[in-house]
């Protein structure tokens, strides 16, 4: 019982948090009136997606003709000031629209009007918070309407409170404060995303006038496609032609709000949803075995009670209420174990160091479908094992007792399908940690090391954009001298964090061919970043003290060398801004060339980049940074940022601190999560099928006790007796293996799409996968076969 208990909870657990995830992530809807009639603008280039602008936002506005109101959102991060209190909480900036467009009733106050957040339309600064946000700081305050929030450098009133259950448009971008769309640019000033055509950063979601269907509003969008290109991007500098020409506009269901969690992990969730199903049936094979060896050695019993008159359905009731009891403590440990594992799965795919976390729905659905798998799995387990037990003979069993051929049947169709299910759960397993580990192998142009990064937004810290530049190096000076750092490094960007940065850069050769890159990555940086990020010159040198002043100068990556300077050695040369088409703007001369580095993601190939000095590029605002710190390890790098910054800019709330090896960790979540979980399942896998071959072997040699002993009497040798039973084992292993390897090919394509540096008929793969399975199933035989050899044949000739 604790064992078919244990399997049952193990695999309803690991069914339950994988569901408890799909659930939150790409199956609910938003908790809104109505949520099939909402639809989501994209902006996509293949498996890629960004925002909108707000130019595209208007100019969609204007002209479609499907939707009944749309609005646009983002979400962000602010300083929030309660009092002497200061911390960051995630927000998000909205238009007044959302509240007739999502149908939003606010728990208490009102709404934004509906055309608050508007350019054009007068801002007023006003406040909605979230209902979990106002029942945590205010304790659910009705007396809090009205009052004034201090937001970053600003004030707004809050004037309502959103419903209840809703705090966003995704699973993953939860927020405890919604301000209008425009005071964004209230907050970023001169940078704000609002007011620049080439920021795509922007969610736009709609609801279907009466009668429209989604096809409707996608014909719709495809008439005026161009028109809205034209007027967003009148120039075409990013859009049509320019830096986004391949991505496209589109229109998809906007039932579940925009996730970035769903994008990622959809097809990964999908994935181990099917290893779940696979997993279950296991357990419930095992379940069965399990149920079938009791119900064996009780044939005696159940003969006796069918000759007193007990009907065959009386008999199967019986089978199946214990089995039942099983499922319902399985059911129990499983709910717990499943909750637990989630947990821990929504830690692996949560970026470091955000405040905002996906919050786990375990709503009716969930506990529903827990229910299911656990009353499903033991109705599987039951069904056969309750059928053995009706078939009881008074006249045969009460003679006999235990059925000498129950193990042998039992051993033909259970041994094969354990097999099978292991094989291709173990597959599947070697495949996503080939993956995992294609990617770490790769070169990253990083050495993460005991590195630590931090965004400074000196902003929040009442720092004027004047005395930006020098307050921020003079706290790089700060955490460089402070003991145990080994180095520090201002950047404009952090590495794999999965942004982007383009810009337009140009070089003529000798012959007056121009060299133009539109999609260059350019990063401003410190001179130490090299040395901190661990990133390798490979030619000439990074920067120095010196190049403070003078010409200004840049290090190239090494596409980027090969791309500017074909055939040419790069050093001494120059990079110009611009398109080649105008004045020059800016010229900085090449006097290193760095390895390429994985700047967005591991997941994605090295861009062009060129490294500039953080001091030295026009337009450059030092009040949006990025400070990187290598120590002697990773928690003295964060305590000394802490310290240092806590005393540089007294009051400020303090910055967003991660280890750069959790942003790569992050990076590869989600092959992690398909690695670790799928390797989860073929340990378990494992070891249900070791047991099961265990447990089917041993009850045979207990079963032909007396017959090995009778032909051991008669000059038998004990290796022919070992032989006899490997031979029974491999051939029922064999099946299993057979089957395995043909649903494994299956997996293999569904899972294609997954794998990286590694193909699902890769022969290593398959060559681990039996070896693996052989061993395992090899120790699950030895003991059996000792049994078998160590039969005594007189004792076991006079054994009833």
């Amino acid at each position: 019982a604790a064992t078919a208990i244990v399997t049952l909870a193990l695999g309803i657990g690991a069914n339950t948090a994988i569901f408890l995830l799909t659930w939150s992530i790409v199956l609910r809807s938003l908790p809104v009136p109505h949520p099939d009639e909402l639809v989501r603008y994209t902006f996509r280039k293949g498996e890629s997606e960004i925002g909108l602008t707000y130019r595209q936002y208007e100019a969609i506005s204007k002209r479609q003709r499907a939707l009944s109101s749309m609005f646009a959102w983002d979400k962000s991060e602010a300083t929030l000031r309660i009092g002497s209190q200061a911390s960051k909480v995630p927000i998000a900036f909205a238009t007044g629209s959302i509240f007739s467009t999502l149908e939003l009733r606010p728990a208490a106050g009102r709404g934004f009007a509906p055309n608050a957040g508007e350019p054009g339309v007068a801002l007023v600064p006003e406040a909605l918070l979230s209902y979990d946000y106002w029942m945590q700081q205010f304790h659910g305050d009705p007396g809090v309407i009205g009052r004034v929030l201090d937001v970053e450098k600003t004030s707004a009133t809050i004037v309502g409170v959103l419903p209840r259950g809703f705090d966003g448009v995704s699973a993953d971008q939860h927020v405890d404060v919604m301000l209008p769309l425009s005071f964004e640019r209230t907050m970023d000033g001169k940078n704000a995303m609002i007011d620049q055509q080439g920021s795509f950063w922007l969610t736009v979601m709609g609801r279907l006038r009466t009668g429209e269907t989604l096809q409707n509003a996608q014909a719709n969008l495809a008439a005026i496609d161009k028109q809205i290109s034209d007027e967003a991007d009148p120039k075409h500098i990013f859009l049509l032609s320019g830096f986004f020409a391949d991505y496209k506009l589109g229109l998809e269901s906007g039932r579940g709000g925009r996730s970035w969690l769903r994008w990622k992990y959809e097809k990964p969730l999908l994935a181990l949803e099917i290893l779940c199903c696979l997993m279950m049936l296991l357990c419930a094979v095992n379940v069965a075995l399990l149920i079938v060896s009791r119900v064996t050695g009780r044939l005696h019993e159940f003969a006796m009670r069918n000759a007193l008159g007990a009907s065959r359905g009386r008999l199967m009731a019986q089978v199946m209420t214990e089995t039942l009891i099983l499922g319902a403590c399985g059911l129990a440990g499983g709910a717990l174990l499943g909750w637990e594992l989630a947990r821990v799965l929504v830690g692996m795919i949560t970026d470091p160091g955000s405040t905002a976390q996906l919050k786990l729905d375990a709503g009716m659905v969930v506990f529903a479908f827990t229910a299911a798998v656990s009353l499903g799995t033991a109705l599987a387990a039951g069904v056969w094992p309750a059928w053995r037990a009706s078939q009881t003979a008074p006249a045969r069993d009460l003679k006999q007792g235990v059925n000498s051929s129950s193990s042998h049947r039992m051993g033909r169709w259970i041994i094969p399908v354990q097999v099978a299910l292991g094989l291709v759960l173990l597959n599947t397993a070697l495949l996503m940690a080939s993956t995992l580990m294609a990617y770490l192998r790769q070169s990253s142009g990083f050495n993460a090391g005991h590195t630590v990064l931090a965004d400074l937004q000196l902003e929040n810290a009442a720092v004027s954009e004047t005395n930006a530049p020098t307050r921020a190096t003079g706290f790089l000076h700060q955490v460089e001298s402070a003991p145990g750092v080994e180095a520090a490094a201002l950047m404009t960007m952090a590495p794999i964090n999965g942004g982007f940065s383009v810009g337009d850069y140009y070089t003529r050769d000798s012959a007056g061919n121009l060299h133009v890159n539109k999609q260059l990555w350019p990063e401003s940086i410190s001179e130490s970043y090299f040395n901190v990020l661990g990133t390798r010159i490979i030619e000439g040198r990074g920067f120095a003290a010196a190049d403070a002043s003078g010409d200004k100068v840049c290090v190239l990556s090494a596409q980027a060398a090969k791309f500017f300077f074909p055939g040419q050695d790069p050093l001494g040369k120059y990079l110009n801004a611009g398109d080649g088409t105008e004045k020059e703007k800016e010229s900085y001369r090449i006097v290193g060339v760095a390895e390429d580095a994985r700047m967005s993601s591991l997941l994605e190939p090295a861009p062009l980049a060129a490294y500039f000095q953080i001091g030295r590029v026009s337009g450059l605002s030092f009040q949006y940074t990025t400070i990187a710190v290598r120590a002697e390890n990773a928690g003295l790098g964060a305590d000394t940022l802490r310290n240092v910054y806590a005393r540089s800019f007294p009051g400020a709330p303090q910055p967003r601190i991660w280890k750069f090896s959790d942003a790569i960790a992050y990076d590869l979540s989600r092959q992690r999560l398909l690695s670790g979980v799928s390797g989860g399942f073929a340990l378990l896998a494992l070891t249900l099928v070791a047991t099961g071959l265990y447990g089917i072997l041993g009850r045979t040699v207990t079963e032909r006790r007396r017959e090995i002993g009778i032909r051991m009497a008669l000059g038998a040798e004990r290796r022919q007796i070992v032989a006899a039973l490997a031979k029974s084992a491999a051939l029922r292993v064999g099946v299993g293996v057979v089957a395995g390897a043909l649903l494994a090919a299956a997996g293999g394509r569904l899972v294609r799409s997954l794998l990286y540096g590694v193909t699902p008929g890769n022969p290593w793969v398959a060559l681990a996968t039996l070896a693996l399975l052989v061993a395992v199933l090899g120790l699950a035989f030895v003991f059996p076969a000792g049994r078998a050899a160590s039969v005594n044949p007189m004792e076991a000739i006079r054994e009833e």
